[in-house]
């Protein structure tokens, strides 16, 4: 290369190495290393903080913790219950005489049999007339001894006793000699009795051991037990030792029990019933209830003791355990209904269960004014007459009505005085005449009002059995009803010997059921047959044709009778003399229903049975054809007045009232008038439809049908109104009942149990409203109810749901705090709770909402969690959010209702269905108390919600059923 300033002999070589020396430069240059570092740290993977990672790993690990609590809850319950098949692969030779034994053991077996039919058909053989001789000549020969034989030992107890007996027994002989010296016969026999001949026929039958068979004077048969009383043979039939041998078939277990029970028991007098028993333990000497109870288990507890035990014994335990759990309704009920006689009884049966009187029990157990009230009730010395003096009822009624504090409560009270001196009949027409006196108003009212809680049930339940027993026991089988109550059974028994007709006639009036049905429907139990045997029985001296009237009135009789002389009909009037009306009582009610006539043939000529003119008129029979369909229209009518007022009883806070001037010929017009224009007037509809209540709702649309027969109203609104209004028409329209079923339908179909509604109705529905709730499901979508239900749940679920779909809550409100305390303590096991535990169910299932939400705090204050931990410590899965949410409704259905509203204005969008179908089935029942609920929960109403978050057109009809229109 050319140094400088001389020319270059080649440029492109000249730039090849100018090129090439610049790029050894940059690389010297890159190559160099600064004295500082100044490039970025490394970075490691483990110091990265990757959030969405983690979320995906956290998510993954809850599966995974998921799927293991579903595994362990299966292995669990695989490891509780019996193993279906044997997972061992072992092998045992068989045995090569096995058919040799097989069949030996068979005539072992036929042995036993024959065995077992020969002992029981086999006789005792003793000859009565040999043992009857020689006992004879043993007493003679004893008593020639007692009186040659002289005792010369030392006088101890034993022979002081035997000397005073031997005393006795010669002022005894001492008296038969008079007697014979009286009758001309000898002082003394002088010779030895004779012995008497055989008799074939004078076998004994029965365990020799028990009785010695002896002669009375009369030469009948007689049984001489061992302590020296003598019973006559002749009173036990035939018919009492077939039935004893039956039910000793039973007992062991060779006999179904429920006909021989209905045979052999139920259709036994309770007279017939103890003679059974007692030859039962002389036959076998085993005690009856004692070996039923051993045989065929606790299922059959209840309806062996109400059967076999004294009618006294039985009361005296539901007294005690009324006392106990400080019920005192029930108390008051049970020595009320009770007549002195019977109070005597039970005071004898209470002290000898218990040792210790009903007194000192009430004066331990009770306190004023309770324990006055069950004092008075307890001395059984009331006065059981039926005379009733007017004037001196009418003072009684004054002295009561002017009475000042403690009328009712106190000791020395006019209430308390009556019940000592008056008779019922007299205290319940005083009770008229006060109500005439308070303008109307009821002594019950003045009584809840005045007294204290308690003692105004207890007074109430008094009350109530002195207007109508037969209603008072009627609520009490329908309060009661289950096949493991004791008291239900007690009660059944007892009234099927004394009034049952009444009874179920009072059911059927008040529940608009038949009882027997009832105990079908509910008591599914091994039982049930013998207890609707019981419901059936008629008592044996009940009337064949006992009229239940108002006992204040005898209703005329009317007969269409023909003239003999006339063919013309004539009406005679046969009206019996009215009682006597007292002064200012209630007001003999006028008849309503004109009495079936019938037609008594012509009394004229001898042969009247081939007369053609002595039969009935086919006039009159269309007549009372006709007078029965009208009759069968007004019972029909007082149904469904009675279903309204049930349902109105329950309308405590709806925001739906019946309203005062209803007029369904007016509404008619009105909602006519208004869905005739091209456009509809959605005020007036929403209006009419939003301020009548259900009952009055159905009746409008029998009105629409009768005088608009084109179209159904229903209809008709769907088809004038918008899509929107179709849920909402269709439950505004719908029957309580008939609504529930629909709601149940579309929840199955979608959410199932997840639902609110379907948890709702559940939860909150009595026996009578589940049963035309399932008659209805039925019959529209002709599948069973409760099999829908739980045809795809956990089986533990699936038998919670079925008893809850029975019903069996009780409706009250009453609290009681020791009860729920007792309760709780059942439950607590080891800090959780057994949701399959019985403990558990009977509260859940069967107490009110009120109790169950007392017990469930006491629960919590027991184990310090609560109800919904211990819940969700016990199971896991779709099964706890299930329970989880049917506890809750069952707890407090106003905030479980207010919950779900809330829910269903969350999430991806509005549930509009179940916000329609909550509002309005709770529109006459709660509403206002959810509202308020809501409210206090949210800080926002549920109106404000609806108007800023509901997209349908129906909104202005939802917003006026809660009454913020």
């Amino acid at each position: 290369m050319p140094g400088p300033g001389f020319p270059v002999a080649n440029k492109i070589l000249y730039k090849y190495e100018q090129d090439r020396a610049y790029r050894l430069h940059r690389q010297k240059v890159n190559a160099s290393r600064p004295t500082v570092k100044n490039k970025q740290p490394k970075k490691y993977p483990h110091l990265i903080l990757q959030l969405k990672k983690i979320q995906l790993e956290e998510e993954r690990q809850a599966e995974v913790d998921h799927e293991n609590r579903l595994l362990l809850q299966k292995m669990s319950k695989i490891m509780k219950e019996p193993a279906l098949v044997d997972s061992w692969n072992e092998y045992h030779t068989k045995s090569l005489n096995l058919p040799q034994r097989e069949k030996q053991l068979r005539e072992i077996q036929m042995e036993n049999i024959g065995l077992a039919k020969r002992l029981e058909h086999t006789r005792p053989v003793i000859r009565s007339d040999e043992l009857e001789g020689e006992y004879q000549q043993k007493k003679y020969l004893q008593m020639l001894w007692n009186e040659n034989s002289k005792d010369y030992d030392m006088v101890i107890p034993r022979h002081q006793r035997y000397r005073q007996l031997r005393k006795m027994k010669e002022a005894e002989l001492a008296k038969e000699r008079e007697e014979k010296e009286a009758n001309g016969e000898d002082d003394k026999k002088e010779s030895l009795p004779p012995i008497k001949k055989p008799s074939e026929s004078q076998t004994i039958r029965y365990n020799a051991d028990t009785y010695r068979s002896t002669r009375s004077d009369n030469g009948d048969k007689e049984r001489k037990s061992d302590d020296g009383s003598t019973m006559d043979k002749s009173q036990f039939s035939s018919q009492v030792d077939n039935d004893a041998k039956a039910l000793f078939k039973v007992a062991k277990d060779l006999a179904q029990p429920e006909d021989v029970f209905i045979r052999n028991l139920v259709r036994r007098t309770p007279a017939q019933r103890k003679k059974i028993s007692e030859r039962f333990k002389e036959m076998y000497s085993l005690d009856l209830a004692s070996e039923l109870r051993s045989g065929l288990g606790e299922d059959w507890d209840c309806v062996i003791d109400a059967l076999l035990k004294s009618k006294a014994t039985g009361s005296a335990k539901l007294l005690h355990d009324a006392l106990e759990e400080g019920d005192y309704p029930m108390a008051v009920e049970i020595l009320f209904t009770c007549k002195n006689t019977d109070l005597a009884d039970l005071r004898g049966s209470f002290r000898q269960e218990y040792s210790q009187s009903i007194d000192t029990t009430i004066n331990e157990k009770t306190e004023d004014p309770e324990r006055s009230l069950l004092a008075t009730l307890a001395k059984g010395d009331r006065d059981e007459s039926n005379k009733v003096d007017e004037s001196t009822a009418e003072t009684d009624a004054e002295d009561l009505y002017e009475s000042g504090d403690g009328r009712w409560s106190s000791d020395a009270g006019k209430f308390l005085k009556l019940l000592r001196t008056r008779n019922n009949k007299h205290i319940t027409v005083v009770l008229n005449l006060y109500k005439i006196h308070n303008k109307g108003v009821e002594a019950t009212e003045d009584i809840a009002r005045e007294c204290s809680r308690s003692y105004a049930e207890a007074l109430t339940a008094l009350i109530n059995s002195l207007h109508g027993p037969e209603n008072h026991f009627a609520e009490r089988l329908f309060r009661t009803m289950s096949p493991t109550n004791p008291e239900f059974v007690n009660l059944l028994v007892v009234r099927s010997e004394i009034d049952m007709p009444a009874v179920r006639k009072a059911y059927k009036k008040k529940f608009d059921a038949e009882l027997v049905d009832d105990i079908k429907h509910k008591c599914q139990h091994t039982t049930t047959k013998v207890l609707v045997e019981i419901a059936n029985k008629t008592p044996p001296n009940w009337p064949k044709s006992k009229r239940f009237v108002d006992k204040r009135v005898r209703l005329p009789s009317i007969v269409y009778r023909r003239s003999s002389n006339d063919e013309s009909q004539h009406l005679t009037i046969q009206q019996t003399q009215t009682q006597k009306k007292w002064k200012g009582a209630n007001p003999v009610p006028q008849q309503t229903k004109p009495p079936i006539k019938r037609v008594e043939p012509i009394s004229k000529g001898p042969d009247m049975k081939h007369n053609p003119l002595g039969q009935p008129s086919m006039r009159v029979a269309a007549d009372t054809s006709i007078q029965r369909r009208e009759e069968e229209k007004l019972k029909q009518l007082e149904k469904e007045h009675r279903r309204e007022e049930e349902r109105q009883k329950k309308n405590i806070s709806g925001t739906i009232k019946p309203a005062n001037n209803f007029n369904p010929s007016t509404d008619c017009e009105r909602l006519h008038d208004a869905l005739m224009e091209d456009h509809p007037d959605e005020d007036v509809i929403i209006e009419v439809l939003t301020t009548r209540s259900n009952g009055q709702r159905q009746i409008l649309k029998n009105k629409w049908s009768s005088k608009y027969k084109k179209h159904s109203l229903e209809s008709r609104l769907k088809e004038k109104l918008s899509v929107d209004y179709d849920e909402t028409i269709m439950g505004m329209m719908m029957t309580p009942s008939e609504y529930d079923a629909h709601c149940l339908h579309e929840a199955l179909d979608g959410m199932g149990l997840s639902d609110p509604v379907l948890v709702g109705i559940l939860c909150t529905r009595d026996a009578k409203e589940m049963k035309e709730i399932k008659d209805i499901f039925k019959k529209e979508y002709k599948k069973d109810l409760t099999e829908e239900i739980t045809a795809h749940i956990d089986p533990d679920l699936a038998e919670f749901v079925t008893l809850l779909c029975q019903g069996d809550r009780d409706q009250g409100k009453e609290v009681n705090a020791q009860k729920a305390r007792k309760d709780a303590e059942k439950m607590n096991k080891n800090g959780r709770v057994d949701v399959v535990d019985k403990a558990f169910r009977d509260v859940v299932l069967k107490k009110n909402h009120a109790q169950v939400k007392q017990t469930f705090e006491e629960f919590e204050q027991l184990t310090g969690s609560d109800i919904y931990q211990s819940i969700a410590d016990t199971v896991v899965g779709e099964t706890e959010d299930a329970y989880i949410s049917l506890v809750k409704a069952i707890e407090d259905p106003v905030r479980f209702y207010v919950e779900k509203l809330f829910s269903s204005f969350g999430g991806i969008g509005t549930n509009e269905d179940n916000i329609i179908r909550i509002i309005i089935s709770r529109s006459e029942i709660d509403m206002r108390d959810v509202k308020v609920e809501f409210q206090k929960r949210n800080q926002k109403s549920l109106s404000a919600m609806l108007k800023a978050d509901f997209p349908g057109d129906s909104k202005n009809m939802l917003l006026a059923i809660l009454g913020d229109s």
